[in-house]
């Protein structure tokens, strides 16, 4: 989704409730500011699908989206969140029992279970899905009692239908398991889906193109593109979150932040955090002394890229991004190709090594395709770019 450079100021709505500026948080699902489409289509998926898979650049707010997607759902729905952001895959596999007993429909199954089998729980990740056992039981082996619980029989079925689970930054659980594990994971979690399972809903900022070589485990999923805000919610949000720092949100003021902030979420809560910091309204100037101190440690736009492609194909991959951030506007493969050569013979590629490599810029949304040509994904990221490469 490409932002526009204001033609018209916007009309600011009346009566706007204060929001703290909260960079980088998640806050009460209730403050979530727009994303009315994509929570529609959040709640289709869920409600006649089989779930959906959320993708974005981080700091677009997926997080705050989903567990807006579970409040909306407690009416209806049992919806389970659980967080994979962690290196350690006990953890994660602790962090879903720990849900499990908070949740009530869910916890009486496994209360009962537990007091038949005694000894410790344990959750487990396997090939085969999601597996509950009880380490240290005493029970005799004539019992008619299974020694293990099979986590999705548990969500499958319920008082209100089954259990939607939902898992944040999924493209780290999968790393933790390595490409042939996740890949048998997320396969068997699909044929329970397909015969009646609990929905899925996946979610995380790292393309999970750089953990799984097949995608067809989840393309069952609805996909949900989560970008910049559209400029009436941006507008909305930016006006929030001035009133709550004692700030006029006016037209012009309003206009600036979401200008230079391309309407990205994370952004716009930063400027407006650093107003009373700065003294200071020079939206422009907070938004360059922010890049440049790395408040908002944008430096990581450039210092992931070794981790997602590797020592032999990084140069190359600057080198794309480098010839896009400095161009006028958006460029065709054979133009990157050619420029890319004249600056550095040794980086020359063929035309399909461009076209994997671009493919892949896109899904980690460096770039946007527009027909047969690409350029950056924002305005603000073409800025964090050429600050952080040296180039003019």
């Amino acid at each position: 989704m490409r932002v526009h450079s204001e033609t018209t100021l916007p009309v600011i709505p009346e009566g706007l409730e204060p929001l703290s500026p909260n960079p980088g948080g998640t806050g009460d699902p209730r403050d979530l500011v727009g994303r009315t489409e994509e929570l529609s289509q959040l709640l289709r998926a869920v409600s006649i699908g089989n779930g959906a898979h959320v993708t974005g650049e981080r700091r677009m707010g997926k997080t705050w989206l989903i567990k807006k997607l579970q409040a909306e759902l407690a009416g209806t729905t049992t919806a389970i969140y659980v967080s994979a952001e962690t290196s350690s895959l006990a953890l994660f596999e602790g962090r879903l029992l720990g849900e499990l007993r908070r949740n009530r429909v869910v916890r009486r199954r496994i209360s009962s279970w537990a007091k038949k089998v005694g000894g410790e729980l344990k959750l487990t990740v396997l090939g085969s899905g999601l597996v509950l056992r009880a380490e240290g039981s005493k029970l005799a082996p004539d019992q008619p009692v299974p020694r293990e619980l099979d986590v999705l029989d548990l969500l499958s079925s319920g008082p209100k239908g089954p259990v939607v689970l939902i898992i944040d930054e999924i493209t780290v659980l999968c790393h933790a398991l390595g490409p042939e594990r996740a890949a048998e994971f997320l396969s068997a979690l699909r044929t329970r889906r397909q015969s009646g399972g609990p929905p899925l809903v996946i979610a995380g900022s790292i393309g999970l193109h750089h953990a799984l070589d097949d995608f067809s485990p989840i393309n069952d999923l609805r996909r949900v593109v989560v970008g910049p805000l559209r400029e009436t919610e941006a507008h909305t949000l930016a006006a929030r979150l001035l009133l709550r720092i004692g700030v006029e949100p006016t037209p012009e003021l309003v206009a600036r932040i979401v200008r230079e902030t391309s309407a990205i979420p994370f952004y716009i809560h930063g400027v407006v955090a650093e107003i009373p910091e700065r003294q200071s309204l020079d939206v422009d100037a907070i938004v360059a002394t922010c890049i440049a101190e790395d408040t908002w440690n944008t430096s990581h736009y450039d210092t992931r890229l070794p981790g997602y492609y590797g020592p032999e194909r990084v140069g190359l991959a600057r080198a794309i991004l480098d010839t896009v951030a400095t161009s006028q506007g958006p460029l065709d493969i054979d133009t990157i190709k050619d420029r890319i050569t004249a600056r550095d013979p040794d980086l020359s590629a063929t035309r399909d090594a461009l076209i994997e490599l671009l493919d892949k810029l896109e899904k980690d949304h460096y770039v946007l395709r527009e027909g047969n040509t690409v350029l950056m994904s924002s305005p603000l990221l073409t800025r964090i770019w050429r600050h952080h490469r040296w180039l003019s």
